[in-house]
């Protein structure tokens, strides 16, 4: 079984929201803003982990080149 994609998720609570009456479109509207949310924070892991990953990277070669000398 696969996750759903938040994009999808978000997209398709904004068109219920249009064709809803306003009190359920306010549901369908933060529907759509926690699924942008958790795609915004995903992306954001994604870009601290690759950048810890480097950092780490360059960490180890100094230490690397410290001990060898």
């Amino acid at each position: 079984m696969t996750a759903p994609n938040p994009l999808h998720v978000a997209n398709t609570a904004q068109q219920m929201a249009r064709a809803a009456p306003k009190e359920e479109a306010v549901v369908f509207n933060r529907v759509a803003m926690v699924c942008m949310g958790v795609m915004a924070a995903a992306s954001a892991a994604q870009m601290l982990q690759s950048l810890l990953r480097e950092f780490n990277r360059v960490h180890d070669k100094d230490r690397a080149g410290s001990r060898s000398r």
